[in-house]
């Protein structure tokens, strides 16, 4: 139960609380888990008011998503029963982290907060601040304050950018234990039933040497109160249904060439046997969409390549681009007809 504490010298920002929760199977609402009898308890907003305050905070649908089965499930079954954990989400850039949230909680009608944090992160950030409304002093609520005290959902992104002294200040939040803000009088905020603490990563908190500079080591005693999920990339099929989704002139043909050339830009990210240079950062699913998008109006091998150079070879030094290039013209084959014929 929560208590609804809102001192005279703190401002609400629109926020409301649930009316009640309403029980839902996951194959009720997530196709790909049809047939999945587990069950969760997401909140109902059922007067106008309380809807109209919480419509802007649920991310937006998109109809074409297309959710990885196991991951939505770990994230569904943390959801369903966070028993005092957080969770945390790590994985390459760019392999659907944050987007499985955003679209978890568009379905599930879940409003969700979010911060990405970085190397000046400061707990305060959080908590919220005094500001000056028509003439007097005021609290604003950050977002920590209001995820915990409506029930939302709390997403903290690039956790591992942020100082770990910082981070110590979520400790008694992670306990399930009441937030004291001093900053607002000692205003005490009792955790709503709903609330919920969910940090992404490229790292899971050991730090990096490679790709991801300025990743820290986090504390081992603050990673203890995380169950965590490991993200990547989709495997080809998906990743084939989701670019013929959102792109289907481009032909099955070309959309397979194109998955093909990611993954082997994958493996030799990842020095996998059988790959002649070391490519310094993968190609992430945001790129190869990117990719895709440039493609439309290409009508040569040239344009095509020109696009890839726009939405990922021009990151990377000339001699992996002369590797990607040649990745690409190894395994296109003759897919110029192909290209002309979208071009008329």
């Amino acid at each position: 139960m929560c208590v609804n504490e809102t001192p005279v010298n703190s401002l609400n920002q629109g926020d409301a609380l649930p009316t009640r929760n309403t029980v839902f199977k996951y194959g009720d609402l997530f196709p790909v888990l049809e047939g999945v009898e587990d069950e969760i308890a997401v909140p109902c907003y059922q007067d106008a008011e309380s809807m109209a305050a919480v419509s802007r905070l649920i991310p937006k649908r998109e109809p074409g998503y297309v959710f990885q089965e196991e991951l939505l499930k770990g994230l569904l079954d943390y959801l369903a029963a966070p028993m005092n954990d957080a969770l945390y989400i790590f994985g390459p850039s760019g392999s659907g982290k944050t987007s499985m949230v955003h679209q978890a909680a568009a379905r599930l009608g879940w409003p969700a907060v979010e911060m990405t944090l970085n190397g000046r992160f400061e707990m305060a950030d959080l908590t919220g601040h005094n500001t000056i409304v028509r003439g007097e002093v005021m609290f604003v609520y950050g977002p920590l304050v209001r995820a915990l005290k409506y029930g939302y959902i709390l997403m903290l992104n690039e956790i591992d950018l942020a100082d770990p002294a910082e981070l110590a200040g979520l400790n008694d939040v992670l306990e399930g234990r009441p937030l004291c803000i001093a900053q607002n009088n000692g205003e005490v905020i009792t955790p709503h039933a709903n609330f919920r603490l969910i940090v992404t990563a490229n790292t899971n908190g050991a730090g990096s040497e490679e790709s991801y500079a300025g990743t820290r080591l986090l504390n081992a005693a603050f990673l203890d109160r995380f169950r965590f999920l490991e993200s990547n990339y989709m495997p080809p099929e998906r990743e084939e249904k989701l670019l013929g989704d959102l792109y289907p002139e481009l032909g099955r043909e070309f959309i397979g060439i194109m998955v093909r050339t990611a993954g082997e830009i994958r493996r030799s990210h990842t020095c996998q046997e059988g790959t002649a240079v070391y490519m310094t950062i993968p190609m992430t699913t945001r790129a190869l969409i990117r990719w895709a998008h440039l493609c439309q109006d290409a009508d040569s091998p040239e344009k095509v390549v020109h696009a890839l150079d726009r939405a990922f070879g021009y990151r990377i030094t000339r001699e992996e681009r002369v590797y990607l290039h040649r990745i690409f013209h190894d395994i296109r084959g003759d897919v110029t007809a192909g290209l002309q014929n979208r071009a008329k």
